[in-house]
C-alpha cells in the first residue's frame, strides 16, 4: 500500500473526528443530495431541471457562509450566469454519450464547475472535480510522475477521475458513515420541503463527494496548498559552511548550488508543483518527515557533474534532479558519478 495515501487516510479520518471539518463542508453534499433527490430525467422538462439546479444555489445549507462558489462563481461570460437551458440540453446528451463525445464549448460554466454538476446529476459516471490543485494532491498520494499532468481544462477533469474512483474505493474500507451522516441527517430532517431522505448508509452521490473531500482535504491540510494570492514561495537555502572535505566534488558542487540563481529557479518551480518536494530517487520529503523545519529543503544534483565536464559548458533544466542529502552523498560514492537510475535500483534490492 502507497505510504502517502494510507497516511494521508489515517489523518482524515483522525481530522474528521476531532474537528468541525464535517459540519464545515457538510454544504456540498447537501447540494449534490439536494439535485440528485428532485431531478427526475423522464419525467421533468428541460425547463423544470433548469429551475431546480438554480434553486439549489438559493438554499441555505449547512455552515454555508460563503455559498457555493465553485458553482456560483463559474460564468463564463458573466459570473452570475452559472447556468442555462443549454446546459440542460448538454446535461441530457451526457446521459447517453461519455464525456469525451459531447462538444463542451457552449456550455455557460467553467469545467470544474461543470464537473461539480456532472458529479451530482450522474455519479455512476463522473467524479467531482471542482477546483484547480488535485494534480498536485493525485501526484503525491499516487506517486504519480506524469511530467505534464493537466491543470485545467476537460483534460484535467478527465485526467483525475480514474484516480478519482480509486481514492473511493480506499475510503470505503473505513468507517466514514458514522463519522458522517449523523451531521447530513439533520440537515434532511430539519429541512423536509428539500425532499432529501434521511440515511443509513452512504448513497452514490455521497461516496463520489467525499472522494472529492479527501482530496481536498490533503490539498489544504496535508500539503498546505491553500494560500493567500501573492504569497512569496520560500526555498530553504543553506546556513551552515559545506564541511564535506571542503574541496571534495561534492563540496565544491554544493557551494555552486548555493550562489545559483538557475538551481533556485528549479526548486521553485518544483515547490510549485509540490510541496512536498520529494526526493527523485528515493521519494523523501523533508517537509513530510520534519514538518515546517524542512518545507522548501532539497539539494540540486547534477547529471554530469561540473568536475567532469571539459572546458565551458550550458546546465539546462533536465541536467539537474533533486534528491535528498541521504541520496546526494551516494551518488557521489563513486566515480565518476552514479547514475540515479543505479541508485533506485540499490533502494528496491535492499528493500526487502
Amino acid at each position: 500500500m502507497n505510504e502517502s495515501l494510507k497516511n494521508s487516510v489515517d489523518k482524515y479520518i483522525r481530522f474528521c473526528k476531532n474537528t468541525n471539518w464535517i459540519e464545515e463542508e457538510a454544504y456540498k453534499f447537501e447540494f449534490a443530495n439536494f439535485i440528485k433527490s428532485n431531478i427526475d430525467w423522464e419525467s421533468n422538462t428541460d425547463s423544470e431541471i433548469l429551475e431546480i439546479l438554480r434553486e439549489s444555489q438559493k438554499i441555505k445549507y449547512t455552515t454555508d457562509v460563503r455559498g457555493i462558489q465553485f458553482i456560483l462563481k463559474s460564468g463564463r461570460s458573466a459570473l452570475k450566469d452559472f447556468i442555462s437551458i443549454n446546459d440542460i440540453k448538454l446535461f441530457r446528451e451526457f446521459r447517453v454519450k461519455s464525456f469525451e463525445q459531447i462538444d463542451w464549448s457552449e456550455r455557460t460554466m467553467s469545467f470544474t464547475a461543470l464537473s461539480a454538476w456532472l458529479g451530482s446529476l450522474f455519479p455512476d459516471k463522473f467524479y467531482p472535480v471542482p477546483m484547480k490543485g488535485f494534480n498536485q494532491t493525485i501526484k503525491y498520494l499516487f506517486n504519480y510522475d506524469k511530467n505534464k499532468f493537466p491543470k485545467v481544462g476537460s483534460e484535467y477533469l478527465l485526467e483525475c477521475q480514474s484516480f478519482m474512483h480509486e481514492t473511493w474505493h480506499y475510503l470505503i474500507q473505513y468507517p466514514i458513515e458514522d463519522l458522517c451522516l449523523t451531521e447530513w441527517n439533520k440537515f434532511y430532517k430539519e429541512n423536509p420541503h428539500l425532499n432529501i431522505e434521511t440515511k443509513s448508509e452512504l448513497s452514490l452521490v455521497d461516496k463520489v463527494w467525499l472522494a472529492q473531500d479527501f482530496h481536498l482535504f490533503v490539498h489544504r491540510q496535508v500539503l498546505d496548498l491553500y494560500k493567500p494570492k501573492n504569497k512569496t514561495i520560500q526555498i530553504a537555502k543553506d546556513k551552515e559552511p559545506i564541511v564535506i572535505e571542503g574541496n571534495s566534488v561534492l563540496a565544491q558542487h554544493m557551494r555552486y548550488e548555493r550562489n545559483s540563481t538557475f538551481i533556485q529557479k528549479i526548486k521553485e518551480d518544483a515547490f510549485v508543483e509540490n510541496k512536498m518536494l520529494n526526493c527523485q530517487v528515493c521519494g523523501f520529503s523533508f517537509f513530510e518527515r520534519y514538518g515546517e523545519i524542512g518545507e522548501g529543503f532539497i539539494e540540486a544534483h547534477h547529471i554530469k557533474p561540473l568536475s567532469e565536464r571539459v572546458g565551458k559548458s550550458k546546465t539546462k533544466r533536465e541536467d539537474i534532479v533533486l534528491v535528498c542529502s541521504n541520496c546526494h552523498r551516494m551518488l557521489h560514492q563513486k566515480h565518476p558519478v552514479m547514475n540515479i537510475e543505479e541508485l533506485k535500483q540499490r533502494i528496491n534490492k535492499n528493500a526487502f
